[in-house]
């Protein structure tokens, strides 16, 4: 069964810039196929946003942003499985800048 997938995540950056937040499937079987990420921050510093998969590795990058203050990231689909998880850090931001994503496409579950 199909449903919107509409999440968000939010951090505030520390004393170096960078917050992180982590999300992704919260139940055994549910899938997310993520079509849109949609950035903005208080940042007065133009800060970016990087999405990793699983860990903040270059090798597991998804996604990114020009402007983590107001920007989106699209493309192809990107596919979580129940046990994978988004990582998102922003980087270059004023400190104590709050830093939010918003998070949609489909979640596909088999509980049902």
């Amino acid at each position: 069964m199909q449903f919107p997938l509409l999440e968000y995540v939010q951090a505030t950056a520390d004393a170096t810039g960078t917050a992180n937040a982590v999300i992704g499937p919260k139940k055994y079987g549910d899938r997310w196929s993520v079509n849109t990420l949609a950035s903005a921050s208080t940042s007065a510093l133009e800060s970016t946003l990087k999405v990793y998969r699983g860990a903040a590795v270059p090798t597991a990058q998804v996604a990114s942003t020009y402007s983590g203050n107001n920007d989106n990231a699209g493309g192809a689909a990107i596919e979580i499985g129940s046990a994978d998880k988004l990582v998102f850090q922003w980087t270059g931001a004023t400190p104590g800048a709050v830093c939010t994503c918003r998070i949609e496409g489909i979640l596909t579950s088999q509980r049902y």
